[in-house]
Formats: C-alpha cells, structure tokens, sequence
C-alpha cells in the first residue's frame, strides 16, 4: 500500500454526483454499483450522492439493494426548483427519507445564472430549456441580510440533524447564511466549491466564513488544467485555516475517472503541494466528519 492508498482510508466524499444526472446519454464511465465495491477495498468511510435535478434519497435504496458494501452512502437534496425550492418541507422529506444533506439551490440560484453556471450548461441539453422558468432564488433584503426564508431552512436543518450545503448562491449570501447558523447554534455549514468561477470567493470572505465556524470546501477542479497550481492551492487552504477545509470531488464529468480514484488523485495532488499525511487525514477524514455530524 502507497501512502496515496492510506489517505484513503476513513475519507469521506461530501460532493459526488449520481450516475443519472444530465441524461442516459451522458452516463458516466461507471455507475455506483461498479465504483463502491473499489471505495470499500480502499477503505473509504462514506460518500453523499448529489442531484442537480431530483432527491437522490430516491436511489439510494436501490443502489444499496444492488450491491453489498461498507462504505456510508447518504443522499441529499439541491432545493432547485424541480424538487420543490427552497421549502422547509422539502427538507423535512429529505430527513424522512433518510436524507443526510441538503444544498441550497444551484441552476435555480440567482448567482448561477448571472455567472452562467449549471443553468447556462443545461441549454445544450434541453430544447425546452428556455420554457423552463427559473427562479432565481435569492436570500438576502434589500439590507444585505438574510431573509426569513434563510432562516427557516438553517431551523429545519437543525432540526432533522441535516447538513447543509451552500449550493450555487453567492459568497456574500453564504456569509449571511453562516453568520445567521452561528447565531442560531448552528454550524454544519459548507460553502461549495468556494474557488470555482460559479462563487468565485475571496479569500478573505474564506478566511471569515472559517472563523465564524462553517466548513469551506475544496474540489479537484480547482486543480484542474489551467486553474490553480497545488502549491497555491495549499496555500491559500492554510490561510484559510485546514481545521475548517473539507476536499472532495464534485464528481461530475463522464471522461473522469471514478468517484474514487479521482479523490486518490486529488488527495495526492495537495500532498505533492504540501499537505503532510496529517493534514490530508484532516482535511479528507476528520472534518468531512465533522460535518456530517459524526464526530
């Protein structure tokens, strides 16, 4: 076993989309059946299944029906428009199904579409797309807080001991969201992909989301070709603080390799950037532990 093989073991990845996410022509190289036999050999703890479209807590059960295994598969939520929005009841559904995380909106946000993100991507797909009416959810008045909206999903999430994703909204609406969860005794909170052109978020903004005690989270991509070397991406983790950096996936694309050689890989990109073998078990075991409530 190479040490790239131990930094698998006990990770846990927050953000991997399902098999079924765009269409049935744009499946990826391997469904969760093939994958999660290799995740348990190499020893990983849990993995949460994402939808930009639907409540995976739909799949779940039937993937684990199909294949025997010890890894943790959880299921989540994206409160987007075609599972109900941003409704409390929603996220009460997703616990009652077993549900163990929810993200805020991601193409229905307001910030995706001015940043032409997910929602911008789904006109090639959909001929009908421009009938599609998007939301644009927003949670933020006219003052720059959050609104009762907001708060009424951090209460439910607390509630029904969820974890919740900041999804595709803006940095400056993540901030309102986390400073609102501090307020509220409520801290298992994640900005997604914080580095990706989609959030775009400064450093700084970094740097007080962690210290307000939310978790900033960091994908492959943001290594990927053309992006930021590892060393600078280590960098920039350090002044954020590692004790609240969680890395993950964001598994997505069909040409990339399977949920779990791709964070083997990433794993293995920040340690040639500096990560020591603690500090990778920090960011890839513990914290994503602590956010899923499990320490």
């Amino acid at each position: 076993m190479t040490i790239y093989d131990e930094f698998m073991q006990d990770a846990i990845d927050v953000h991997c989309h399902i098999d079924f996410e765009f269409s049935a022509k744009e499946r990826k190289r391997e469904p969760e059946f093939q994958w999660l036999p290799k995740a348990e050999i190499m020893g990983m703890r849990g993995v949460v299944l994402k939808s930009h479209w639907w409540p995976t807590v739909n799949v779940v059960p039937y993937i684990l029906s199909s294949v025997q295994t010890k890894v943790a598969l959880w299921s989540s939520v994206a409160l987007n428009i075609t599972a109900g929005g941003p409704n409390p009841c929603v996220v009460e559904a997703c616990a009652e199904l077993g549900g163990k995380m929810v993200f805020l909106p991601t193409w229905s946000a307001r910030n995706d579409v001015e940043r032409k993100g997910f929602s911008d991507r789904i006109k090639s797909y959909y001929k009908s797309h421009a009938q599609l009416e998007n939301p644009n959810y927003y949670f933020l008045d006219n003052k720059g807080k959050l609104i009762n909206r907001g708060r009424e999903l951090i209460e439910c999430c607390k509630a029904h001991d969820l974890t919740l994703g900041m999804g595709h909204v803006s940095w400056q609406e993540s901030l309102a969201f986390i400073e609102a969860g501090r307020e509220m005794g409520f801290n298992r909170i994640v900005v997604n992909h914080a580095q990706s052109h989609i959030i775009a978020m400064p450093v700084d903004a970094m740097k007080r989301a962690a210290d307000m005690g939310a978790f900033v989270e960091v994908c492959w991509n943001a290594l990927a070709p053309g992006r930021m070397n590892s060393p600078e991406l280590v960098n920039q983790l350090r002044d954020i603080g590692l004790r609240q950096v969680v890395a993950s996936t964001d598994y997505f694309r069909p040409y990339s390799p399977n949920p779990v050689e791709l964070m083997r890989m990433f794993l293995g990109m920040l340690h040639e950037g500096g990560l020591s073998k603690d500090e990778i078990k920090l960011v890839a075991c513990i914290n994503p532990a602590r956010l899923m409530g499990l320490e």
